[in-house]
This record gives structure tokens, C-alpha cells and sequence, in this order.
């Protein structure tokens, strides 16, 4: 990442013509996603399929899904815990999304899983990974460089040579943050769940940053208005359906990250 640091030091605008040129597509995010997760799962453990947190997590993420008319395509998700005590969740381009026991473990209802998967999920249909890519090219002196030879289209048809270092550590604005909390409202509670579970889930986090932080909310603006925004939707939306409780085993205590 230092040398990707470097380049985007050096940074300057390309024209919104540029834009279509380095958005991956659709199907490119799903290759680079599904090659990434591969690699991930080598140096993580990860849970058994049969294990209750990994189907608690594939049942409410199937609810999630089914909001949507189009179900899960062009998409290929995947859902897998991790057993660590990172307190953290993250989705790769394309659909695969993993969620930490450490983050499990401060849960108390399925209305929050669903609001953290909502908001991951929301990630991915959106392309937030695409087009923070695209951004960060855009900025980038090198490619620009290269667009001006003619030669920005080679870049786009490579992608196969991402690193996963970039796949997995470029932010998200905070304009995609923001639309995730407010789609992933808008799905949570389609499926019948309870947003005041967002609420909670993100007051948890919140408290949990003043220790630090987890690394889920590190990498996301929270400056209390995301809380707040979230409050306001609750109070006007009326009545919801019960929390629904959710109990699950505690993670191993002697595990440790790469075991």
C-alpha cells in the first residue's frame, strides 16, 4: 500500500469521461471478490458450514435477499464467520461477506446482524468498492499518464492483477457510508426486522471506540449524526415487530488471528 500511497500523492483530475475507464464492472468485481475471499479464507479459520453462527448469519442474510425482485444476481454472495475476537464485518466486491465472532458476540438480537448485513449488503449492489476504485484512479498521476497515450483501457481489461492489499483496504466515502445506513434501513425493515437493532448495534460500536475501537467502525464516519439520522427514521416510521433474541456460543478464547 506505501507505493499505492505514493502514487495517490501525487494525484490530479482526470475528466468524467475517464469514469467508465476504470469502474470495474460487474462481473470484474465478482472475479476480483471470489479470488480475494479464497485467499482470505487460507489464513483465517473459519467457522464450518453446519456451525448455528453461520447458518443464523446465511438464514437472516436470505431474508435480507429476498426483498429484492432480482434476488441475487449479477451478485455471487457468500457468507462466512470468522472465529476471532476482532470486532469486525466486511463484504468484497462482488458478494462475499464475512462477519467476526468478536462482533457476534456484542449482538444481543438478529435485528442487529440484520442491520450490519443490510448495510454490507448494501455496499455491494451499490458498487461502493467500484467506484471507490475508479476515484482513486482518477487521482492517480500514473493513469493519467497512461489516458492521455491511449492506453486507459489496457489498465481496465488488467484488473486481474489487483492486489488484495487494495481490495481489502480502500475506504469508502463517507457519501456511500451514509447511503448504506439509509438503504440498509430501507431493507432491514422490508424484511420485517426492527431498525431500532441498527440503533443499537451502532451505540454498541460507538461505546466500544472509546477503548480504541473496533476495527468495523474505524473505517467508517461516526460523528453521532449517523445515530441520530438513524433515531429520527425509527421514530417516524411507526410500530415494528419485536426484537428478536438471539443467543449464540461465545468464541473460543484461546483463538488468535491465523489460527
Amino acid at each position: 500500500m506505501r507505493h499505492l500511497a505514493l502514487v495517490l500523492s501525487l494525484s490530479v483530475g482526470l475528466s468524467a469521461s475517464a469514469d467508465a475507464d476504470f469502474k470495474p464492472s460487474q462481473r470484474q468485481q465478482v472475479e476480483l471478490g471470489k479470488r480475494a475471499a479464497a485467499d482470505f479464507r487460507k489464513h483465517e479459520k473459519i467457522l464450518p458450514k453446519t456451525d448455528i453462527r453461520v447458518t443464523t448469519l446465511k438464514r437472516v442474510a436470505r431474508r435480507l435477499l429476498d426483498t429484492f425482485s432480482d434476488g441475487d444476481k449479477p451478485w455471487e454472495y457468500s457468507f462466512d464467520v470468522v472465529e476471532s475476537k476482532e470486532v469486525n464485518a466486511f463484504a468484497l466486491p462482488g458478494g462475499p461477506v464475512f462477519f467476526y465472532t468478536g462482533l457476534l458476540e456484542k449482538m444481543k438480537s438478529e435485528d442487529e446482524l440484520a442491520a450490519v448485513l443490510a448495510h454490507e449488503l448494501v455496499h455491494v449492489r451499490k458498487e461502493h468498492w467500484a467506484y471507490a476504485y475508479r476515484d482513486s484512479m482518477n487521482r492517480s498521476l500514473v493513469l493519467n499518464i497512461l489516458l492521455m497515450v491511449g492506453k486507459a483501457n489496457d489498465n481496465a481489461a488488467n484488473l486481474a492483477g489487483i492486489a488484495n492489499e487494495l481490495i481489502f483496504e480502500l475506504p469508502f466515502s463517507r457519501k456511500h457510508e451514509i447511503e448504506a445506513d439509509n438503504l440498509g434501513f430501507d431493507m432491514m425493515t422490508a424484511a420485517g426486522y426492527n431498525p431500532s437493532g441498527m440503533v443499537k448495534v451502532f451505540q454498541t460500536l460507538k461505546g466500544e471506540a472509546k477503548g480504541g475501537g473496533p476495527e468495523w467502525a474505524s473505517t467508517h464516519p461516526d460523528d453521532g449524526r449517523r445515530i441520530k439520522n438513524i433515531e429520527a427514521r425509527v421514530a417516524k416510521g411507526g410500530k415494528y415487530p419485536a426484537l428478536i433474541p438471539m443467543e449464540l456460543p461465545k468464541a473460543d478464547p484461546k483463538t488468535k488471528k491465523g489460527d
